[in-house]
């Protein structure tokens, strides 16, 4: 379970899937990737999803799902 990293290990899934993302390869698994760390407590990782739903970037554009990763990092801050 990814609940069970620490914050550095969280960390370093975001980063990888933010780059992973930023480098058009696989964004289906970057994205579920965003949403496990953000889930276990990443606020970076909200904020991003968030970004990425607002947007449409790679994703397609939602802005329900833009505003529940956003109110998701907000409680994480």
């Amino acid at each position: 379970m990814i609940q069970q990293f620490s914050q550095q290990d969280l960390e370093h899934v975001y980063s990888n899937a933010v780059n992973t993302i930023q480098s058009q390869m696989n964004f289906a698994d970057a994205v579920t990737d965003l949403e496990n760390v953000a889930r276990a407590g990443h606020g970076k990782a909200a904020m991003f999803l968030a970004e990425l739903y607002y947007q449409g970037f790679r994703v397609e554009r939602d802005s329900l799902k833009a505003q529940y990763w956003q109110n998701v990092a907000t409680m994480k801050a």
